[in-house]
Protein backbone atom coordinates (compact mmCIF):
# COMPACT_ATOMS: atom_id res chain seq x y z
CA UNK A 1 0.00 0.00 0.00
CA UNK A 2 1.26 3.44 -0.65
CA UNK A 3 0.16 6.56 0.37
CA UNK A 4 0.07 9.60 -1.84
CA UNK A 5 -1.09 13.58 -1.29
CA UNK A 6 -2.90 11.92 2.10
CA UNK A 7 -4.55 8.99 -0.12
CA UNK A 8 -4.13 5.30 -0.08
CA UNK A 9 -2.96 3.81 -3.23
CA UNK A 10 -3.51 0.21 -3.28
CA UNK A 11 -1.36 -0.99 -6.27
CA UNK A 12 -2.94 -3.70 -9.03
CA UNK A 13 -6.95 -3.24 -7.70
CA UNK A 14 -10.06 -3.08 -9.43
CA UNK A 15 -10.80 -4.79 -12.85
CA UNK A 16 -11.64 -1.47 -14.91
CA UNK A 17 -8.31 0.67 -15.65
CA UNK A 18 -8.42 3.86 -14.71
CA UNK A 19 -6.27 7.23 -15.29
CA UNK A 20 -4.67 7.56 -11.87
CA UNK A 21 -1.43 9.05 -11.03
CA UNK A 22 0.69 7.03 -8.74
CA UNK A 23 3.86 8.24 -6.87
CA UNK A 24 6.01 7.67 -9.87
CA UNK A 25 3.47 9.51 -12.07
CA UNK A 26 2.80 6.47 -13.74
CA UNK A 27 -0.95 5.38 -14.80
CA UNK A 28 -2.62 2.16 -12.97
CA UNK A 29 -5.56 0.90 -12.36
CA UNK A 30 -8.25 1.30 -9.89
CA UNK A 31 -11.51 0.22 -8.84
CA UNK A 32 -13.64 2.81 -6.44
CA UNK A 33 -12.32 5.51 -3.77
CA UNK A 34 -14.11 6.23 -0.84
CA UNK A 35 -13.44 9.41 1.42
CA UNK A 36 -14.79 8.32 5.02
CA UNK A 37 -15.11 9.71 8.01
CA UNK A 38 -13.01 8.28 10.71
CA UNK A 39 -15.48 7.41 12.69
CA UNK A 40 -17.45 5.54 10.34
CA UNK A 41 -13.73 3.06 9.88
CA UNK A 42 -15.46 -0.06 11.03
CA UNK A 43 -18.70 -0.35 8.88
CA UNK A 44 -17.14 1.44 5.83
CA UNK A 45 -14.29 -1.10 5.96
CA UNK A 46 -16.87 -4.26 6.15
CA UNK A 47 -19.20 -2.58 3.83
CA UNK A 48 -16.42 -2.44 1.24
CA UNK A 49 -15.01 -5.95 1.73
CA UNK A 50 -18.49 -7.30 1.15
CA UNK A 51 -19.38 -5.10 -1.63
CA UNK A 52 -16.18 -6.40 -3.78
CA UNK A 53 -17.20 -9.65 -2.56
CA UNK A 54 -19.91 -8.97 -4.42
CA UNK A 55 -19.38 -6.93 -7.16
CA UNK A 56 -15.55 -7.86 -7.69
CA UNK A 57 -14.78 -4.14 -7.17
CA UNK A 58 -12.54 -2.82 -4.99
CA UNK A 59 -13.41 -0.03 -2.79
CA UNK A 60 -10.39 2.26 -1.43
CA UNK A 61 -10.43 4.36 1.23
CA UNK A 62 -9.15 7.50 2.88
CA UNK A 63 -10.13 8.05 6.90
CA UNK A 64 -10.14 10.95 8.70
CA UNK A 65 -12.26 14.19 9.70
CA UNK A 66 -14.83 15.58 7.82
CA UNK A 67 -13.67 19.15 7.59
CA UNK A 68 -10.48 17.18 6.92
CA UNK A 69 -11.70 14.86 3.76
CA UNK A 70 -13.37 18.45 2.16
CA UNK A 71 -9.72 19.97 1.65
CA UNK A 72 -8.48 16.79 0.61
CA UNK A 73 -11.44 16.18 -1.93
CA UNK A 74 -11.00 19.74 -3.34
CA UNK A 75 -7.33 19.50 -3.47
CA UNK A 76 -6.78 16.07 -5.39
CA UNK A 77 -9.97 16.47 -7.45
CA UNK A 78 -10.47 13.09 -7.95
CA UNK A 79 -12.34 9.96 -5.91
CA UNK A 80 -16.09 8.52 -6.27
CA UNK A 81 -17.55 8.87 -3.13
CA UNK A 82 -17.53 11.20 0.45
CA UNK A 83 -19.38 9.32 3.68
CA UNK A 84 -19.13 12.15 6.52
CA UNK A 85 -20.43 11.79 10.10
CA UNK A 86 -23.00 14.78 9.68
CA UNK A 87 -24.62 16.28 6.81
CA UNK A 88 -23.24 19.63 7.23
CA UNK A 89 -19.83 18.37 5.24
CA UNK A 90 -21.84 16.69 2.85
CA UNK A 91 -23.75 20.12 1.97
CA UNK A 92 -20.69 21.51 1.48
CA UNK A 93 -19.08 19.49 -0.54
CA UNK A 94 -22.56 19.88 -3.03
CA UNK A 95 -21.90 23.73 -2.11
CA UNK A 96 -18.48 23.90 -3.39
CA UNK A 97 -18.91 21.67 -6.46
CA UNK A 98 -17.74 18.54 -5.04
CA UNK A 99 -20.12 16.64 -5.36
CA UNK A 100 -23.68 15.17 -6.77
CA UNK A 101 -26.65 16.79 -4.73
CA UNK A 102 -29.23 14.47 -6.71
CA UNK A 103 -26.97 11.40 -4.82
CA UNK A 104 -27.31 12.66 -1.35
CA UNK A 105 -28.61 9.29 0.93
CA UNK A 106 -28.81 8.75 4.56
CA UNK A 107 -27.07 5.49 5.67
CA UNK A 108 -27.08 5.57 9.34
CA UNK A 109 -27.21 7.82 12.11
CA UNK A 110 -24.53 8.47 14.82
CA UNK A 111 -25.69 8.45 18.79
CA UNK A 112 -23.79 11.16 20.81
CA UNK A 113 -22.69 9.59 24.45
CA UNK A 114 -20.81 10.90 27.19
CA UNK A 115 -17.50 8.52 27.73
CA UNK A 116 -15.89 8.76 31.06
CA UNK A 117 -13.23 7.23 32.80
CA UNK A 118 -13.37 3.92 34.24
CA UNK A 119 -16.28 3.83 37.55
CA UNK A 120 -17.02 7.51 36.19
CA UNK A 121 -15.11 8.96 39.89
CA UNK A 122 -15.93 12.67 38.69
CA UNK A 123 -19.67 11.68 38.97
CA UNK A 124 -20.51 13.25 35.40
CA UNK A 125 -24.50 12.03 34.74
CA UNK A 126 -24.98 14.96 32.28
CA UNK A 127 -23.95 17.42 30.06
CA UNK A 128 -25.26 19.96 33.06
CA UNK A 129 -22.15 18.66 34.32
CA UNK A 130 -19.86 20.41 31.82
CA UNK A 131 -19.95 23.42 33.64
CA UNK A 132 -18.34 22.38 36.86
CA UNK A 133 -15.25 23.78 37.64
CA UNK A 134 -12.08 21.61 37.87
CA UNK A 135 -13.38 19.06 35.59
CA UNK A 136 -11.21 18.09 32.31
CA UNK A 137 -13.29 18.01 29.27
CA UNK A 138 -12.30 16.64 25.99
CA UNK A 139 -14.25 17.75 22.63
CA UNK A 140 -14.06 17.28 19.15
CA UNK A 141 -12.62 20.91 16.76
CA UNK A 142 -15.87 21.44 15.32
CA UNK A 143 -13.15 22.81 12.71
CA UNK A 144 -12.59 19.30 11.94
CA UNK A 145 -15.06 16.61 12.92
CA UNK A 146 -18.67 16.15 12.95
CA UNK A 147 -18.61 15.51 16.84
CA UNK A 148 -17.40 18.95 17.46
CA UNK A 149 -20.48 20.33 15.78
CA UNK A 150 -22.76 18.00 17.54
CA UNK A 151 -21.14 18.15 20.95
CA UNK A 152 -21.72 22.26 20.39
CA UNK A 153 -25.63 21.74 19.36
CA UNK A 154 -26.13 19.23 22.36
CA UNK A 155 -25.01 22.11 24.66
CA UNK A 156 -27.51 24.69 22.81
CA UNK A 157 -30.09 22.45 23.37
CA UNK A 158 -29.40 21.69 27.16
CA UNK A 159 -29.10 25.34 27.30
CA UNK A 160 -25.26 25.78 28.57
CA UNK A 161 -23.85 28.77 27.45
CA UNK A 162 -20.41 27.68 25.54
CA UNK A 163 -18.54 30.18 27.77
CA UNK A 164 -19.47 28.18 30.50
CA UNK A 165 -18.00 25.19 29.15
CA UNK A 166 -14.74 26.50 27.01
CA UNK A 167 -12.97 27.15 30.81
CA UNK A 168 -12.65 22.76 31.46
CA UNK A 169 -11.88 22.15 28.07
CA UNK A 170 -8.72 21.16 28.29
CA UNK A 171 -8.18 19.03 24.55
CA UNK A 172 -9.69 19.28 21.19
CA UNK A 173 -9.57 16.46 19.11
CA UNK A 174 -9.23 16.07 15.08
CA UNK A 175 -11.21 12.73 14.85
CA UNK A 176 -13.64 10.97 17.08
CA UNK A 177 -11.76 7.97 18.55
CA UNK A 178 -8.80 10.17 19.31
CA UNK A 179 -11.29 11.44 22.36
CA UNK A 180 -11.79 7.55 23.22
CA UNK A 181 -7.50 7.80 23.59
CA UNK A 182 -7.72 10.90 25.46
CA UNK A 183 -10.35 8.82 28.55
CA UNK A 184 -8.16 5.67 28.15
CA UNK A 185 -4.70 7.79 28.83
CA UNK A 186 -6.08 9.58 31.73
CA UNK A 187 -5.56 13.35 30.25
CA UNK A 188 -9.31 14.03 30.49
CA UNK A 189 -12.38 13.23 32.66
CA UNK A 190 -15.42 13.16 30.28
CA UNK A 191 -15.83 13.62 26.50
CA UNK A 192 -18.18 13.18 23.81
CA UNK A 193 -18.32 11.19 21.29
CA UNK A 194 -20.37 8.91 19.18
CA UNK A 195 -21.83 5.60 20.77
CA UNK A 196 -20.47 2.98 18.46
CA UNK A 197 -16.96 4.13 18.70
CA UNK A 198 -17.33 4.64 22.52
CA UNK A 199 -17.85 0.85 22.93
CA UNK A 200 -14.38 0.48 21.55
CA UNK A 201 -13.00 1.85 24.49
CA UNK A 202 -15.20 0.18 26.79
CA UNK A 203 -11.87 -1.40 28.75
CA UNK A 204 -10.99 2.14 29.58
CA UNK A 205 -14.10 3.93 30.42
CA UNK A 206 -18.19 3.91 30.93
CA UNK A 207 -20.98 5.34 28.61
CA UNK A 208 -23.36 8.07 30.14
CA UNK A 209 -25.81 7.98 28.02
CA UNK A 210 -27.80 11.55 26.76
CA UNK A 211 -31.68 11.13 27.37
CA UNK A 212 -32.88 11.28 23.52
CA UNK A 213 -35.23 14.81 24.53
CA UNK A 214 -31.73 15.90 25.10
CA UNK A 215 -29.78 14.84 22.72
CA UNK A 216 -28.71 15.61 18.81
CA UNK A 217 -28.57 12.23 16.43
CA UNK A 218 -26.06 12.92 13.79
CA UNK A 219 -27.18 11.54 9.94
CA UNK A 220 -24.57 9.66 7.85
CA UNK A 221 -24.48 10.85 4.50
CA UNK A 222 -23.44 9.11 1.51
CA UNK A 223 -22.91 10.51 -1.85
CA UNK A 224 -21.07 10.21 -5.61
CA UNK A 225 -18.38 13.30 -6.19
CA UNK A 226 -18.25 14.92 -9.22
CA UNK A 227 -14.60 14.06 -10.21
CA UNK A 228 -15.90 10.25 -10.17
CA UNK A 229 -14.87 8.75 -13.23
CA UNK A 230 -17.83 5.85 -12.85
CA UNK A 231 -20.70 7.50 -11.38
CA UNK A 232 -22.96 4.37 -12.08
CA UNK A 233 -20.89 2.47 -10.69
CA UNK A 234 -20.38 4.60 -7.10
CA UNK A 235 -24.05 4.62 -7.49
CA UNK A 236 -24.10 0.68 -7.05
CA UNK A 237 -22.36 1.24 -3.43
CA UNK A 238 -24.68 3.75 -1.87
CA UNK A 239 -27.88 1.30 -3.11
CA UNK A 240 -25.71 -1.73 -1.18
CA UNK A 241 -24.90 0.64 1.62
CA UNK A 242 -28.45 1.19 1.70
CA UNK A 243 -29.77 -2.60 0.84
CA UNK A 244 -30.37 -5.42 3.61
CA UNK A 245 -26.82 -6.28 3.34
CA UNK A 246 -25.49 -2.83 3.86
CA UNK A 247 -28.03 -2.42 6.86
CA UNK A 248 -27.20 -5.20 8.71
CA UNK A 249 -23.56 -4.44 8.17
CA UNK A 250 -24.59 -1.04 10.05
CA UNK A 251 -26.49 -2.58 12.44
CA UNK A 252 -23.63 -5.25 13.67
CA UNK A 253 -21.22 -2.55 13.85
CA UNK A 254 -23.29 -0.77 16.20
CA UNK A 255 -24.61 2.17 14.13
CA UNK A 256 -28.34 2.88 14.28
CA UNK A 257 -30.04 2.66 10.72
CA UNK A 258 -33.49 4.85 11.54
CA UNK A 259 -34.26 7.42 13.97
CA UNK A 260 -36.38 5.43 16.14
CA UNK A 261 -33.12 3.37 17.00
CA UNK A 262 -31.08 5.93 18.10
CA UNK A 263 -30.50 5.07 21.72
CA UNK A 264 -29.42 1.77 22.87
CA UNK A 265 -30.72 0.98 26.17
Amino acid sequence: MLMAGGIYLVEGFGKKPRKTMGDQGEVSPSGLMLYSGAGLRPAAQELSNAFEKKYEITVQADYAGGGQLLGTIAAHQRGDLFMAGAERYADLAIERGLAMADTKETVAYFVPVIFVEKGNPKNIESVKDFTRKGLRLGFGDERCCAIGDKTIEILDKNNIPLSDVKPQVVYKSKTVNELGVAVQMGSVDAVVMWDTNARHFAEHGEIVRIPPEKNVVSAVPLLVLKSSEDPEKAKEFISFALSETGRSIWKKQGYAVSVGSNVKK
